[in-house]
């Protein structure tokens, strides 16, 4: 730590007093007020720099007695900074002002405030903020409005962000309108949206309830480099759910969204995705249910449109096997099935269990497997000409090198010599690929001793062409140790240890401690270290509170990153508070 010059400490000392004799204790003004004074010294090294920064100040609490609710902070700061040899004295009338009104049907609360602190990597970081929000609720109608800036400055860089909203929403009946209003500028670049959507659900018999949702967006952006875009989105969303017995429920859903861009720096275009689907869910049995949904899905690859059909049939299950075992079992298949490329299935199949072995000792048990048949979508575009098979008669005088794609049987063919239907024997292309998932999860919850407790965490996953169930592919495995020998004192050991599949394995432990003394002081002290691609990192971290006479507080706070390294660093904080 960096001494200070005890002339500072006096000039602090006597605003203080200054201060302490000018707020009134009694007033009728003021029915209640309280605060701190505290005084805080943080240091932080590295092998390349220092920093040191000192600070001491005033924080008011005033609520003032008034029908409406008025409260308001303010805090009053004397900073002093010494970083890199510089020494910088700041005084801050309104440090940190916060005024919040509220009544009913509205709120106002507005705040600015300055703050320096230092990072562990020994960088000096002041921040300036400034911010207002206002919001009236009436009945039915809801509007938020709110302005936020802030200042970031640190050895180097600076900086500034500038952020506005508006949002208001108004219910009539059973339809909710809303719209808005955001706008964000800072670090070279601005944007904005603008918004408005409607919606609502209505209950059209007992246990039948239909639903709506509309909304419009535009974004717009523009760059450091004055390049911008615009983004106009619309999106609707209807479903319908009924149950109207207790063993069969049927749902149903339709989504279409369409996206349309612009900009300088790509050509303008736009994109479809519209999907629908039914459910029908059976109940035969309370610990049993089976469903079926049907729909279609509309999308764009490559600029081609396309439409997918699928069918899911699914089944789940959950039963107590015994008072101390359940188990849970989901099985699924979905076959989609699309005119240009064919059928792909996916599977899946899921079980998990949890079992109290003993009455220390519980096991929860996860395994889950999917297939997934991936189709490949083919752009006819980049084929010369594409169709089914008999429309090839149309190009029989083509060139040599000319292709047809045959979109029913993913048949290619190409023109083998300028003579009339001189074309090549077919070439399948199989645009389907079978994918494999297994995914395992294993853990167990101990209480070795009354005081203590152990928690273990192994998972597994693994993917490949070919289903192979003992595959283990990536592993992680986990663990908490935690152990309490009295109301004091308390120890706790982390650790995980991650090996991939394909890549080099990583760890990271920690080890600490925390003990409470006589009168509210607190120990805590931990090490902590982690390994990841080749490097290596630790700490140790102190950190000592105690609580002095009347109410007055000392924190210590010291940690040490690298140790023993060449890039050692070092961070310390001290901090002293007395309640007003």
């Amino acid at each position: 730590m960096k001494k200070i010059r005890y002339v500072e400490i006096l000039y602090i000392a006597g605003i203080l007093s200054v201060i302490m004799l000018t707020v009134p204790r009694q007033a009728h003004a003021l029915t209640r007020w309280g605060g701190i004074f505290f005084i805080e010294d943080t240091y932080a090294a590295n092998p390349e720099q220092s920093t040191n920064i000192f600070q001491s100040g005033i924080v008011l609490d005033i609520a003032p007695p008034v029908k409406k609710q008025l409260n308001a902070r303010f805090n009053i700061q004397f900073n002093y900074t010494n970083a890199d040899g510089e020494t910088i004295w700041h005084l801050s009338p309104i440090g940190d002002l916060t005024v919040a009104l509220s009544g009913e049907g509205y709120s106002f609360d507005a705040g600015h405030s300055r703050f320096a602190t230092v990072t562990t990597e020994a960088e000096l970081v002041e921040t300036e903020t400034s911010r207002a929000g206002l919001s009236f609720s009436l009945r039915d109608l809801r509007l938020v409005a709110s302005y936020a800036r802030a200042e970031t400055s640190s050895p180097g860089t600076s900086i500034k962000t500038d952020t506005y909203s508006l949002f208001g929403d108004y219910k009539y009946k059973w339809v909710n309108f809303r719209g808005g209003y955001n706008a964000y500028g800072g670090g070279g670049s601005n944007s904005d949206t603008v918004f408005f959507g409607l919606g609502g659900s209505y209950e059209i018999l007992p246990g039948t309830q239909l639903s709506a949702d509309f909304d419009v967006n535009r974004y717009s952006s523009e760059s450091s480099e004055g390049f911008k875009s615009t983004t106009t989105g619309r999106n609707l969303r209807l479903a319908a759910n009924s149950r109207p017995v207790d063993w069969f429920g049927l749902a149903g859903n339709f989504i279409r969204s369409t996206i349309a861009f612009d900009s300088e720096t790509a050509a303008a275009g736009s994109t479809l995705n519209q999907s629908w689907d039914t459910t029908a869910n059976v109940y035969p049995l309370h610990n049993l249910q089976l469903s079926a949904t049907t729909g279609n899905r509309r999308f764009s690859v490559d600029d081609e449109p396309l439409s997918v059909d699928f069918t899911t049939l699914g089944a789940s299950f959950f039963e107590k096997l015994r008072e101390t075992i359940a188990l849970g079992v989901n099985i699924s298949r979905t076959l989609e099935s699309d005119p240009k490329q064919g059928r792909n299935i996916r599977d899946s199949f899921g079980l998990n269990s949890t079992m109290d072995l003993t009455s220390r000792l519980s096991m929860r048990f996860n395994l889950n497997i999917s297939r997934n048949d991936s189709p490949g979508f083919i752009n006819t575009a980049q084929y010369d000409a594409s169709g089914p098979l008999t429309d090839r008669v149309l190009y029989d005088d083509r060139p040599t090198g000319f292709t047809f794609f045959d979109i029913l049987n993913n048949d290619l063919y190409t023109k083998r010599s300028p003579a009339p239907g001189d074309w090549s024997d077919p070439v399948h292309i199989e645009p389907i690929t079978s994918q494999f998932s297994v995914s395992r999860t294993l853990q167990l919850n101990m209480i070795p001793t009354d005081k203590s407790e152990l928690i273990l965490l192994y998972t597994a996953n693994s993917s490949s062409d070919t289903f192979d169930i003992i595959r283990i592919g990536t592993q992680v495995f986990s663990g908490s140790l935690s152990y309490r020998p009295n109301l004091r004192t308390s120890y706790s050991v982390t650790g995980t240890v991650n090996l991939p599949e394909n890549e080099d394995a990583g760890y990271s432990a920690t080890a600490s401690m925390a003990y409470r003394f006589l009168r509210g002081h607190q120990m805590n002290v931990s090490y902590g270290r982690q390994v990841s691609s080749g490097a290596n990192t630790d700490s140790v971290v102190l950190n000592l509170r105690l609580q002095l006479w009347k109410r007055n507080s000392l924190e210590v706070t010291y940690s040490i990153s690298q140790l023993f390294k060449e890039d050692q660093g070092s961070f310390a904080r001290i901090r002293y508070s007395i309640p007003l």
